[in-house]
């Protein structure tokens, strides 16, 4: 089965094992294998190469460990180009929407306000993801079989 790579951030790991099982089951369903890396923060010399092409999904809470901000992450990826799926949640719903609508606006990001339905969220987004790769394939394929034309 092929990976579907996702990062997760989260300062608590029992979110992630609470929830991570199920999405092994999701995404055997897809014939997709999940390969899973969890990190509590990032810092100041994150490495965003690590997104160049090979994540499919990130998962970030808004609140991190060391008072990290999710937001600030989902900067440094867009600023940096990395195509990637982002989808921030928080346990906060006020400070959520706070840090992401008007002039804090993030652009191109799922969002979810509590922990409750966050599996179910990140399915959903998996989903699309997974569509979307499909799309991009069946389009190459096509382009190409033009050419042979």
């Amino acid at each position: 089965m092929q990976p579907f790579k996702v990062i997760w951030f989260e300062d608590d790991h029992q979110n992630v094992d609470d929830i991570s099982p199920q999405l092994e089951k999701h995404l055997t369903v897809h014939s997709r294998l999940l390969e899973l890396q969890w990190r509590d923060q990032y810092s100041s010399d994150f490495d965003i190469t690590m997104f160049e092409g090979n994540c499919s999904l990130a998962i970030i809470d808004l609140n991190l460990k060391d008072n990290d901000k999710g937001t600030d992450l989902i900067r440094i990826i867009r600023e940096h180009g990395a195509f990637i799926e982002i989808l921030l949640y928080s346990n906060n719903p006020k400070e959520l929407i706070e840090l992401t609508e008007s002039k804090n606006y993030i652009e191109g990001i799922y969002r979810h306000a509590t922990l409750t339905g966050l599996e179910q969220k990140i399915k959903d987004v998996i989903d699309l993801s997974l569509y979307r790769e499909m799309m991009a394939i069946e389009r190459l394929r096509l382009y190409n079989e033009s050419l042979k034309g």
